[in-house]
């Protein structure tokens, strides 16, 4: 099997799952059912990303990109960017690597 070209990690802390996180994961995982990217994009979850305050935070790997308050309406504009191995610079993100 070849490796995923995105890595995908929802928060799913207190924090962020107060403020939807779950259902964003469960959206997420859709997203990348119904588009055929099962063997592109892995979607996971994860325990604090440390950024409670602006959550749901997603990680999105191999660029290390948080982003902060993500909603589900943003999810293909941020998949598209990092399959074409851009960043959604438009959203709330900050880069975890250098």
């Amino acid at each position: 099997m070849a490796p995923y070209k995105l890595h995908v990690i929802v928060c799913d802390d207190s924090d962020c799952s107060a403020k939807g996180s779950q259902q964003l994961y469960d959206d997420l995982k859709q997203f990348v059912k119904d588009r055929d990217l099962k063997k592109v994009v892995k979607v996971s979850k994860s325990t604090c990303l440390d950024d409670c305050k602006m959550g749901p935070n997603v990680l999105f790997y191999p660029k290390g990109i948080i982003y902060n308050s993500v909603k589900a309406e943003n999810l293909e504009t941020i998949i598209e960017a990092h399959l074409r191995h851009k960043v959604a610079s438009k959203l709330t993100h900050h880069r975890m690597l250098k």
